[in-house]
């Protein structure tokens, strides 16, 4: 492929040419020894007597250094890298295209480390940059492609579902989690508050995967997207929607089972009240059966005494007057003879027939001849 550059180049012969295009040079590459590395694909070093800004050609890593933008995913990573790599003091390789300067007086060059091996493919062999055409130099360009493929394949870097902020871990933990979420088929919990929970933080999942999948239509900055392959566009948004299809209806499922669980408590608690109340009439029922026992008991033993009771003894036989056991003749029945004055109170019996003179006055001169009525 002969780009761009290399056709201005051999147009413009040696000299300047437009702005922001360095001089051709025709020298193949040069020393120089690293004295500051600056981010993931710029160092500076000592060249040709003084010290430059190297940009390593045909790789692009993530931003550290820009003011106006925040730090990119892996930008530290792909630094330190480069620090590892090409330590300060060590001595490097340049090698460089048709074009020698950008537009920032930075040399462009393809980078040689100790073991001579290309820092540009290697840092994107790591997932740390990706290859990308700088003016009209691309002698570095097929090296680094076959290197970010070779990364792209093993996972690694902006390509690793392991580091949080590259989009495929994003894309794999939102998957994840909804997978991993429960079901009305894996739920144990009874609890409605507990699969209401449940439901919302799956339902949580599956706007998070519906927001991330926008961002693949929407507008969108950084390598970690850039360094996506329509493949792998396609690849996220079906995993994505798969993800939010199965969250709705996972949180439909734990809705559901709340429901159903909050109407058994509902039951439950209806079935409870009913007991109790059932329980209390059966206590006073028992209650009043034994207050009906107890009256009956006290009535059974009423009868009882009445039966058992001796019979009242018969009065005692007074003979008549004139039958000469000592009954006073004025009387019937027998008033004992006595010199005191009887009452009816002294005697046991009565009513008295007055027979004679009334010496006791029993009858108290009534003309029915009959004393002590109510002793009868």
């Amino acid at each position: 492929m002969i780009g761009v550059g290399k056709v201005i180049a051999a147009l413009v012969a040696v000299g300047s040419v437009t702005a922001g295009v360095g001089i051709v040079s025709s020298a193949p590459s040069s020393e120089a020894v690293v004295q500051r590395i600056v981010d993931g694909d710029t160092f500076e070093a000592s060249f040709e007597g003084r010290t430059t800004s190297v940009r390593l050609l045909n790789v692009d890593t993530p931003e550290t250094k820009d003011p106006n933008a925040d730090v990119e995913c892996l930008g530290p990573e792909a630094a330190a890298r480069l620090a590892q790599m090409i330590p300060v003091g060590s001595t490097v390789r340049l090698a460089f295209d048709d074009e020698r300067t950008d537009k920032w007086d930075r040399t462009l060059a393809g980078v040689y480390d100790a073991d001579d091996r290309l820092v540009n493919a290697e840092i994107a062999r790591e997932g740390l940059g990706l290859a990308a055409l700088v003016g009209g130099n691309d002698r570095f360009y097929d090296d680094v492609v076959e290197a970010q493929s070779e990364a792209r394949a093993a996972g690694r870097g902006l390509y690793a579902t392991s580091v949080a902020c590259t989009v495929p871990a994003r894309v794999e933990a939102v998957t994840s989690a909804v997978t991993r979420a429960p079901t009305t088929a894996t739920t144990t919990s009874s609890d409605p508050a507990e699969l209401d929970r449940a439901a919302q933080q799956v339902l949580g999942l599956g706007d998070e995967a519906a927001r991330l999948g926008s961002l693949f239509t929407g507008p969108h900055y950084g390598l970690v997207w850039t360094a996506l392959f329509p493949d792998d566009h396609s690849r996220f948004t079906t995993a994505l929607a798969t993800a939010h299809q199965d969250a709705v209806q996972r949180h439909d499922g734990l809705a559901a089972l709340a429901g159903w669980g909050r109407e058994q408590a509902r039951l439950a608690a209806e079935q409870a009240e009913r007991d109790r109340v059932a329980r209390e009439e059966q206590a006073r029922a028992a209650e009043q059966a034994a207050l009906e026992s107890e009256r009956q008991a006290r009535e059974a033993e009423q009868r009882r005494r009445e039966t058992t009771a001796p019979a009242p003894a018969d009065p005692p036989i007074v003979e008549q007057a004139g039958s000469g056991s000592g009954c006073d003749p004025n009387y019937s029945p027998c008033v004992p003879l006595s010199s005191k004055d009887l009452d009816c109170g002294d005697l046991p019996g009565g009513p008295y027939t007055v027979i004679g003179s009334d010496p006791h006055r029993l009858d108290n001169n009534d003309p029915d001849n009959l004393g002590c009525e109510a002793n009868g």
